[in-house]
């Protein structure tokens, strides 16, 4: 095995006994409820300001009390219970049913006199409940009762605030599931200071929130690439399935913990919130089940996809046919079969990983499937132990939902990158090969540009990417606009047409434009444009991507190279013979050995490169379509590239003229 191999299982084992760890204490929980009572006094409430009210409640099956009923019979059929937790058992044994109603009680003492506002923050009481405080209902959601059919499920994760006068707080939780896998208080209960408890709240939220918001901004940007770009569609078919699991994975989310589609859609019933986000889950499956088999049939036969696919949508049909009481009962089976299906389709491709002797697939497409199968796997794996009531959180489903995006969207790139490398060096073969024949010579150089236009650097849609993520924390709006900015610049590098020698001034310029806002989101202030166009040649005829490179170039060669930055002017004016074509900057100039190798034509495409087109290149193109060339004026404060390109009555030619 080779030693690159070896690291990264090795990462893969240290990573999985740290999830060993992790879940071994995420399951135990803290416990600071001692029958039905915690003295804040012998806690840390007094450092945080929060305290998790876990450990063994007072439970009372089958009834609904009130704050009345315990002042009258206070030790009434007294049973103790594990919250957080599901109520399937109670500490003494006795077994309960999965749908039903209880009580649940206990009490905080020696709260301290410092301040007279709390609040309690509950996150998941299955699926309807209310909640006093020293005898006053603070919380209510959905409506409690003891039949089936007057209970309205709620389930919502909700924050109240009340005031005490007291050092001493009863708390009094009634709760009843009639459809749900399983009944209780799923989550912990946290009581805290107003204050404390509203920075904790929006932790969550926002944490959550964020997660979900960066697979959905993946999907979407490659549901815009798969929708503009009909050569890449056809190249990397897994592209539209991987967009469409990254959206679906996020509006699933929305539905857990935090229940964050509640806050976009407040008026939808909790059967519609489930039921939704089910068969959300089962199309995230089959699109990550195609997303397999488009990568390559090694890691998932056409046969078990086919299998599968039959499965799920069988599940799809249960959910929008039968009632929630009735298909909620094999939820726990659909969930199961999902861990072992992905659990083993990740050890399949891990084994193939290490076995791996063909060159069929490439090892870093293989690391970012088996990352991403992996995080899948954790992402079922963590919300079964949530949906069963073992684990009071969804902090790995949350964080593996970011990975597998981001994963994907590496191996995509990379697949993206090898097939770009590919087309550059079939490009400067055929260059090479046809200069000396001028038909041949063009043909070539149209086939080049259509090579040059598909090779946006990698790194730059990453870096761009990462920039409109970091944004997302920070200013939505202006995330928004870079991400618009992006749109333009992907659809009008995608769009030029390879069967046309030209296009207008003003697309050039629109692409520009994009390209432009787009470095500015990354070095702000470091980079000042200025345009000076003549409007009246906005209309005229180009070949393309002959200025846009020299913008680039001049960013990141010129005005970059100083470390606050610089100042660029694109200049466009009608002169009496042809439009004059200026790009101006402020930078350190160009070195001599550089100058020299554009004028002699030196097509090197690994240096002075903008968008992927050399300086050497644009230069040839302008002797080949307009007999002028480029001319450069360059010393230590700066340099100017320009040309001028003449004015033709027929600028509509064709490849096939």
């Amino acid at each position: 095995m080779k030693r690159s191999k070896q690291y990264f299982v090795i990462v893969i084992v240290i990573t999985l006994v740290a999830l060993a760890y992790y879940y071994s204490h995420a399951l135990k929980g803290d416990a600071s409820i001692h029958h039905g009572k915690v003295d804040l006094s012998e806690t840390d409430f007094l450092e945080k300001g929060v305290i998790a009210l876990n450990g063994e409640w007072e439970f009372y099956w089958k009834q609904l009390w009130s704050p009345e009923d315990f002042m009258n019979d206070p030790q009434h059929d007294l049973q103790y219970t594990v919250v957080p937790g599901n109520w399937l058992r109670d500490q003494e044994g006795n077994t309960y049913e999965r749908t039903g109603y209880a009580t649940y009680r206990m009490v905080v003492t020696n709260i301290p006199s410092d301040t007279k506002y709390f609040g309690l923050l509950k996150a998941n009481i299955r699926n309807a409940s209310r909640i006093f405080v020293n005898g006053e209902l603070v919380l209510e959601d959905g409506e409690v009762s003891e039949s089936a059919k007057a209970n309205v499920s709620g389930n919502n994760s909700m924050a109240t605030f009340f005031e005490l006068e007291s050092s001493t707080a009863e708390i009094i939780i009634q709760a009843a599931n009639h459809d749900f896998i399983v009944g209780g208080i799923a989550r912990s209960i946290t009581f805290g200071t107003q204050n404390e408890m509203i920075q904790l709240h929006q932790q969550k939220f926002l944490f959550e929130f964020a997660m979900i918001l960066i697979v959905i901004i993946i999907g979407l940007f490659y549901l815009f690439l798969f929708m503009v770009n009909a050569d890449y569609r056809k190249k990397e078919p897994a592209t539209l399935p991987l967009a469409l699991s990254c959206l679906f994975y996020g509006i699933m989310s929305s539905i857990y913990s935090e229940r964050i589609i509640t806050v976009i859609i407040p008026t939808m019933s909790m059967d519609s919130t489930f039921r939704f986000g089910h068969l959300m889950s089962a199309f995230t499956v089959i699109t990550v089940l195609i997303v397999l088999n488009q990568i390559s049939p090694v890691f998932l036969s056409n046969r078990i996809r086919n299998g599968m696919l039959i499965f799920y949508s069988i599940f799809i049909v249960i959910i929008l046919l039968l009632p929630m009481t009735i298909y909620s009962n094999i939820l726990e089976f659909y969930m199961a079969s999902t861990v072992v299906f992905y659990f083993f389709v990740w050890l399949k491709v891990l084994c193939l990983f290490i076995k791996k002797s063909g060159p069929e697939i490439d090892s870093i497409e293989h690391i970012a499937m088996i990352i991403s199968l992996l995080s899948i796997y954790l992402f079922w794996f963590d919300m079964i132990l949530y949906s069963t009531g073992l684990k009071e959180d969804m902090l790995i489903s949350f964080l593996t939902l970011a990975v597998y995006g981001i994963a994907m969207s590496v191996l995509l790139i990379f697949r993206y990158t090898s097939s770009y490398r590919k087309n550059e060096e079939l490009s400067t073969q055929l260059v090479e090969t046809f200069s000396t024949l001028d038909q041949t010579t063009k043909i070539a150089e149209r086939n080049e540009l259509a090579f040059l236009q598909a090779q946006i650097k990698p790194h730059f849609l990453f870096n761009t990417l990462s920039s409109i993520i970091s944004l997302c924390y920070t200013d939505g709006e202006r995330a928004g606009k870079v991400l618009s900015d992006l749109s333009n610049y992907l659809k009008r590098s995608f769009q030029i047409d390879i069967h046309t020698d030209y296009v207008t001034i003003e697309n050039e310029l629109k692409l520009i434009k994009a390209y432009v806002e787009i470095e500015k989101v990354r070095f702000g202030d470091r980079i000042d444009m200025v345009y000076d166009v003549d409007e009246e040649i906005l209309s005229c005829k180009i070949i393309p991507l002959i200025i846009e490179p020299l913008v680039e170039n001049a960013i990141r060669h010129g005005v970059l190279k100083n470390k606050s930055g610089g100042k660029l002017k694109l200049t466009l004016k009608k002169q009496k013979h042809g439009i004059y074509v200026c790009v101006q900057d402020n930078g350190k100039g160009m070195d001599p050995h550089q100058l020299n190798a554009i004028r002699s034509g030196e097509r090197n495409l690994k240096s002075l490169t903008g968008n992927g087109i050399s300086l050497a290149n644009i230069h040839t193109r302008l002797q080949s379509f307009y007999q002028t060339e480029l001319h450069f004026e360059t010393n230590p404060g700066g340099t100017n590239v320009y040309f001028i390109i003449p004015l033709h009555d027929d600028q509509e030619e064709t490849a096939d003229d």
